[in-house]
């Protein structure tokens, strides 16, 4: 995965502090970037670097295989999207299940100490049977429905840990079967 941090950058702050007079592109690692200005409602002018490849105005191009492009256009992740688009099962797993418990307090705050707990799925129906006064109903079923969505994401998640759990128990098992084996065909000569 690319990130942002791979690759030169060209700010436009870096540009416009250097700018002594009126220009309408700046050079950079052979690159001729056009500039655009903004008149901010306040006055005064702000400065942009226009992407060379979806001409839209952005702060800050990167020089990404040779030509410069926007982070969308090269398809750059910034270090800490990186973490959440490559997340494990079981990181995922939490992710869903803080986002159930949120969205069950939002429901009925009197039962947060219910949801705060991991793998608590059953009371749903206890705490949730009245709907919150000044909601309107559409809102409500709504809230279930993402709720019941949450629940079968952490559930789908819970069983693919424990697949993988198990999974990793039969190669260790394997393995230590295969030394077990080995150490009785070795014969040791004292």
């Amino acid at each position: 995965m690319r990130t942002v941090t791979d690759y030169k950058q060209l700010n436009i702050k870096d540009v416009v502090s250097n700018i002594h007079s009126v220009k309408d592109y700046v050079r950079f690692n052979g690159h001729k970037i056009e500039l655009t200005t903004t008149s901010p409602n306040y006055g005064g002018v702000r400065y942009w670097l226009v992407c060379p490849i979806c001409g839209k105005r952005k702060g800050t191009l990167y020089d990404v295989k040779s030509v410069m492009s926007c982070s969308s256009c090269a398809k750059l992740y910034y270090p800490l999207q990186e973490n959440k688009i490559q997340r494990d099962s079981v990181s995922q797993f939490f992710y869903y299940d803080r986002q159930l418990s949120k969205a069950r307090t939002e429901l009925n705050p009197a039962f947060e100490w219910v949801f705060s707990s991991y793998l608590r799925y059953d009371p749903i129906t206890l705490s949730l049977h009245n709907k919150p006064k000044g909601m309107h109903w559409r809102t409500y079923n709504d809230k279930i429905e993402h709720i019941d969505k949450l629940i079968n994401k952490a559930l789908l998640l819970y069983s693919v840990v424990n697949i993988n759990k198990q999974k990793h128990a039969d190669e260790i098992s394997k393995q230590y079967d295969a030394i077990l084996k080995n150490q009785r065909n070795t014969k040791y000569i004292i």
